[in-house]
């Protein structure tokens, strides 16, 4: 344990020198509302404590500075902090248009104050669109960027705000291991992620003892018990405004008719938030005899009575967070909190649509007591932040880089690479087995796919358009430009009946059912045709043994017997584009049935099906 404290010490001493050690880290805290301040004010404690090596500046903007949310700027005060600037960024409004306004006006009031602090680093806490205005414009100002739990994943706009700003930071504090993977496959840099715990946790974990029976008493009555009353805190869902309002509606009226003592706070500032309260005050919350409706309550007092509560609910990140450190049974009602993390002790009503759902939850939770869960925190994120400011050497280049996944290169455009992976499938319609390959231009198989032909033309047809397709989206992974399939010879032979019939059955078949057609446009290339002996008479012309010699002949057994003949340089077609199909001379009249439609040819004695029919006779 000293050997590492010294070694803290001594990187410290490193950086120190590194910054100048007559420079202090200048650290801006900006906090927008009440939430945030419960994230932020364990940190900014933790500055204050070490003044030889920080020197903290408050910015206070946002609810905090508005009368209808319990002007909440005082407890920052009450807390011993200077508040260095305050800015009313909040435009009223009852609809999305008003948030946006808000963070223009937040934009146009924040480059005059973060030019006058100069800070080094500026802290920002989570997915408001306040901070939004506040981390776009320290990154457009040259502010380094410090974002308190990134990474998480909840309902409504805030996850896109959260993502936002993650993008704009420089350093990343998350509180679980799984807000640590998605940084990390947001492409950030892993060397500047924190895995702290939520800073809020600190105080949790050391507030329970204290006394609580007098908070409860003055927020509550005299006469309240312990896990015998209701924390209620709900919020509008800005993705779904009107369902929000209703399922708050259908909240407040199951709360009535389960008659316990319930403390309400009100909403924070979003879209809607206005329409929410006016729902209270219709349905007489503010002087009902078994309801507090309060604008706020600080966050010491707040989490003594969610810590001794018989149960909360609503919509608030609390719910799923700080109160699972106490075993409180949570109600978490509808979306805004979709994709958290939470303990066993919160139950999940997606779809709060109907008072009676609502209430049979209450009945469900209320007054258990569940196993306290760390998911968030263990009590010691502070120490870890303020180690992770110090250790910032801030002469290092601000531009931040993205870890990015190796991905293959981009098939070039430059005209010598497009010549060189310029490729073709090559499709062989064989008796037995229908073949596809990716072949180069320097006549190598790239890759090859095969497959035993069906039965029925109808199937050999999606069989192969599946083949080649499956090919064509395989060869840009193998960098290979597909610029055509098979070769073609004569392109009008393919409209003409008479020089088809001398085709082999699968391929007059095939033209009958208009696959040829339909191969064409599945694959988007041209598709020339021609048959086995004269591709491999080409190919022997280009590639192999027939390279440079003027005439030659090849020949080709298997399921059929066939060839091709190159004369001075060039492939012989003949009348019938059958030049050396030889197994399809006619030795018998008599003799027995070719798969081209005529009879006694030498294919139909000496084939590979030839052959198998003769052993099934034999064997019969």
């Amino acid at each position: 344990e000293v050997y590492f404290k010294n070694l803290s010490k001594q990187k410290q001493k490193e950086v120190m020198e590194k910054n100048g050690n007559s420079h202090k880290l200048r650290v801006c805290v900006a906090t927008c509302n009440r939430a945030d301040y419960s994230k932020l004010a364990p940190i900014m404690f933790g500055i204050k404590a070490e003044p030889h090596f920080f020197e903290l500046d408050v910015v206070v903007l946002g609810s905090h500075l508005i009368d209808d949310y319990g002007n909440t700027y005082r407890m920052i005060e009450q807390d011993d902090f200077d508040i260095h600037t305050r800015l009313h960024t909040i435009v009223r409004g009852e609809d999305e248009a008003a948030m946006v306004e808000s963070v223009g006006l937040a934009l146009v009031k924040l480059p005059d104050v973060l030019n006058r602090l100069k800070p080094d680093i500026m802290i920002v806490h989570g997915d408001r669109f306040d901070a939004l205005a506040l981390a776009t414009s320290a990154a457009l100002m040259n502010i380094r960027i410090l974002h308190i739990e990134g990474g998480e994943v909840s309902g409504t706009i805030d996850d896109s705000i959260r993502h936002a700003i993650t993008k704009l930071a420089h350093y990343h504090v998350c509180c679980t291991r799984s807000a640590e993977q998605h940084l990390i496959a947001m492409c950030e840099d892993h060397d500047r992620i924190l895995l702290a715990g939520c800073p809020s946790y600190d105080k949790l974990l050391s507030a329970k003892n204290k006394d609580y029976m007098s908070i409860i008493r003055m927020w509550l009555g005299e006469d309240v018990k312990t896990r015998d009353y209701i924390v209620a805190l709900q919020h509008p869902v800005t993705t779904d405004i009107k369902h929000s309002i209703k399922m708050f509606e259908l909240t407040l009226d199951a709360l009535i008719s389960f008659n316990k003592r319930t403390l309400v706070l009100f909403p924070n500032v979003d879209a809607g938030d206005k329409e929410m309260v006016r729902v209270m005050r219709k349905k007489g919350i503010e002087h009902h005899p078994n309801f507090r409706a309060v604008k706020h309550v600080p966050f010491d007092q707040f989490i003594q009575l969610v810590a001794h509560a018989g149960c909360m609910i609503g919509n608030s990140s609390c719910g799923v967070r700080e109160v699972g450190a106490f075993g409180t049974p949570v109600i978490n009602l509808g979306t805004r909190q979709t994709g958290r993390e939470t303990g066993e002790n919160v139950l999940h009503v997606r779809d709060a649509d109907t008072q009676d759902k609502i209430l049979h939850a209450l009945q469900l939770q209320f007054g258990k007591q569940y196993p306290c869960s760390k998911i968030y925190g263990d009590g010691n994120a502070v120490p870890r932040i303020l180690k992770f400011l110090k250790s910032i050497d801030l002469k290092e280049p601000l531009q931040k880089k993205f870890c990015f996944p190796p991905v293959k290169d981009n098939i070039s455009q430059d005209i010598d690479h497009i010549l060189e992976t310029q490729s073709a499938l090559a499709v062989d319609l064989g008796g037995t087995n229908l073949r596809v390959a990716i072949v180069s231009m320097k006549g190598e198989i790239v890759k090859k796919y095969t497959q035993l032909n069906p039965k029925t033309y109808e199937d050999r047809l999606e069989l192969i358009l599946k083949m080649c397709v499956e090919a064509a989206s395989e060869a840009v992974n193998l960098n290979c430009r597909i610029l055509g399939v098979g070769k073609l010879t004569n392109t009008n032979f393919l409209n003409s009946s008479i020089r088809v019939t001398y085709y082999s059955k699968v391929l007059r078949e095939s033209i009958n059912v208009g696959g040829l057609s339909i191969y064409s446009k599945m694959v988007c290339l041209m598709a020339p045709i021609t048959i086995t002996g004269n591709c491999a008479a080409l190919a022997e012309r280009k590639f192999g043994h027939g390279k440079g010699i003027e005439n030659f002949v090849t020949l080709i057994t298997g399921t059929g017997i066939g060839g091709g003949i190159v004369h001075q340089h060039e492939l012989i077609h003949g009348s019938s584009f059958c030049a050396a199909e030889l197994g399809h001379i006619v030795v018998s009249l008599d003799g027995p049935e070719c798969l081209c439609g005529s009879r006694g040819c030498i294919e139909a004695y000496a084939s590979g099906i030839a052959l198998q029919r003769e052993a099934k006779k034999l064997h019969d």
